[in-house]
């Protein structure tokens, strides 16, 4: 990787760390007030946004393909976000026209402000979209972040003076989505011009194969919440799940998603450069870069996966005593997006170097193995069944990938090496860790002290064992 996407993914990453400890603070706080069940409530509120906001997030993926090409890209942006208003008008006109089936599936009376939430993320995620197919990868994360900070203030700031309840975490929501769309829209390098016919079709012939794509990644994060929740209020349903359990899961779920930050920042910065690369067929820079990217995905998620073995029932206790039952569910959640990581920087290249049909099938085939897997092992084994089906069907997502790529441009060459000394540096870690817990008191406390000291011996371990590591960590360093 470059020094200059190895800044990129650094900037990006940055972004998100502080997009997601904003986003933390205010998780603790939404649970501390309102408690785990009614979090619960919230986050199946949220599944049911990104359940229908694939196809903003489809037209988004066909927006940065297209303007990351390079040729025509005001056209595209205009032709994008028409397409996307066109599209999402009619949506929410239909919510609001069934607000009563809303607000049945909900369970809350909130059908309107949930309308404006689901518009209102539809423009926000092409705008993002937008961003990153002008290579303002650092940018769209900065917008993320804002995001984040304007939804965490005016949620924290509603239940501390108002004491609103859930639906008035879906107005804070909506409220924040618009204003970083705002801001994202005055800082994007590009300006819209004239589009036609044309435009739109290459939208839609990339959108068309890109939306299951944008299924996986919401079927990922919300298949197993969407699938606890309808089995729980069915008679079908040999094992059920309560709103509390639902909460405790979302917030193990938040743990793991911020140790995939980095492979996150990495697929976003490489994407770009696949583009490019794919449309001159320069397949042996895509392989180098590639193996690049699967270097660092599994930098932060493999320690932590050995921490949360751990210290990971302690860590929860962060949002009460009761959160500590989810620490199994957190061990087997940071697996499922370690293993999600990787297959997702497979996906990106094959999209990026324009196979999105191929896209297409491996993602078909993840999709259908989650929910299937889910329905079947959520019934037999509850909360633990959705985490285990999360992570097998990732299994499945890997293995499809691996496939598909090898078939298109050749084998992928996997940093065997590097994955190895991240795990060896990782054992050692899990080593320190174990060693001082037995001398230390059993608290909250401590366990974060513990959490500070292993990553200090992971990070220390690595870069001894790991000549590539410390060459790209000092590259990274201001000249």
């Amino acid at each position: 990787m470059s020094s200059r996407l190895g800044k990129t993914t650094l900037v990006y990453f940055l972004t998100q760390v502080g997009a997601t400890l904003i986003g933390g603070v205010a998780t603790w706080y939404i649970n501390f007030d309102l408690g785990p069940a009614a979090y619960g409530e919230y986050q199946t509120a949220v599944a049911s946004l990104f359940a229908l906001n694939i196809p903003a997030s489809a037209i988004g993926i066909a927006v940065k393909k297209r303007v990351s090409e390079g040729e025509e890209q005001g056209a595209f942006l205009a032709a994008g976000h028409a397409l996307n208003l066109a599209v999402h008008a009619v949506l929410v006109a239909g919510l609001l026209a069934f607000r009563g089936q809303v607000n049945t599936f909900i369970g809350l009376e909130v059908a309107v402000p949930f309308a404006l939430l689901v518009g209102a993320r539809a423009v926000f995620d092409v705008t993002v979209s937008s961003l990153r197919g002008y290579r303002q990868v650092g940018t769209s994360g900065a917008v993320k972040t804002l995001e984040s900070f304007v939804r965490a203030g005016v949620h924290v700031g509603s239940l501390f003076f108002l004491g609103v309840g859930v639906a008035g975490l879906v107005y804070g929501h909506g409220a924040a989505l618009v204003l970083a769309t705002l801001a994202g829209v005055v800082v994007l390098d590009g300006r819209p011009t004239g589009f036609d016919a044309r435009h739109v079709r290459e939208l839609v012939d990339y959108a068309r194969f890109a939306w299951l794509g944008t299924l996986k990644t919401r079927a990922f994060a919300w298949t197993d919440v969407l699938l606890m929740r309808a089995l729980s209020l069915s008679i079908v349903g040999l094992a059920t799940v309560t709103k509390t359990q639902i909460g405790i899961y979302r917030v193990a779920w938040t743990f793991a998603s911020i140790l995939a930050l980095v492979s996150i920042a990495v697929k976003e910065s490489l994407f770009p450069e696949f583009s490019e690369l794919g449309v001159d067929e320069d397949y042996e820079r895509v392989h180098h870069y590639l193996n690049e990217g699967l270097t660092f995905t599994g930098v932060f998620a493999i320690p932590g996966l050995f921490g949360a073995v751990a210290v990971g029932d302690r860590l929860l206790t962060i949002f009460g005593p009761e959160y500590a039952v989810g620490g199994g569910i957190l061990v087997l959640l940071v697996a499922a997006r370690l293993v999600a990581a990787y297959g997702a920087q497979l996906v990106n290249t094959i999209n990026a170097i324009d196979y999105p049909d191929v896209a297409f099938r491996v993602n078909l085939g993840f999709v259908v193995a989650n929910v299937v897997l889910n329905l079947a092992l959520i019934s037999l084994f509850g909360w633990y069944g959705a985490a285990v089906a999360t992570g097998a069907a990732s299994l499945v997502s890997v293995a499809l990938a691996g496939y598909a790529l090898t078939r298109l441009i050749g084998r992928p060459d996997v940093p065997v090496a590097e994955i190895a000394y991240q795990v060896a540096a990782s054992t050692v870690m899990l080593g320190a860790v174990l060693a001082v817990q037995r001398v230390l008191p059993d608290t909250l406390a401590w366990t974060l002290a513990v959490v500070g000291l292993g990553a200090g011996v992971y990070t220390v371990a690595l870069l001894a064992l790991s000549e590539r590591v410390r060459e790209k960590s000092l590259g990274l360093l201001p000249t």
